[in-house]
């Protein structure tokens, strides 16, 4: 098998793993699923559906849900970046361009900046995946435990 084969198959073993642990925590709540992924970009896409809980009192989803949304795909990654060890956030930044309406369905790319030993640095950018249109961008860093 050779780099790109490995990195792919770990993608996705990982993201089945960490996305469905069965302890009804928050990811599980989120009903997120590994899209697509590109070794070349070093960049790994999930799919995200707004659900009712995730509303806001004008009835569009609360950006406490949306960062919930990059956290948990960030998370995902540092993970299995970090190889043996699993990774914690230590900063995440998210900037919100366009309102996020009940019933999107929603695509979450997260691009791998720097893998170090110390730190992994991550950007994203979540569209609606009818449109393709940008809703919100979020960067942040990921310390090895």
């Amino acid at each position: 098998m050779d780099k790109k084969q490995a990195w792919i198959k770990l993608v996705e073993e990982k993201s089945h793993h960490y996305l469905n642990l069965g302890d009804g925590g928050f990811d599980e709540m989120m009903q997120v699923h590994l899209v697509r992924c590109s070794y070349e970009e070093k960049s790994v896409t999930y799919g995200f559906k707004t659900q009712k809980w995730q509303i806001n009192e004008k009835g569009g989803i609360h950006g406490g849900a949306i960062a919930g949304m990059f956290d948990t795909a960030f998370g995902v990654v540092a993970n299995f970046t970090a190889g043996e060890n699993e990774a914690t956030t230590t900063d995440m930044t998210v900037s919100f361009l366009r309102g996020v309406e009940m019933g999107m369905e929603l695509e979450l790319t997260v691009y791998i900046v720097k893998a170090g030993r110390s730190l992994i640095r991550q950007r994203a950018e979540l569209t609606d995946a009818a449109t393709g249109k940008l809703l919100a961008t979020a960067s942040g860093s990921w310390m090895p435990l």
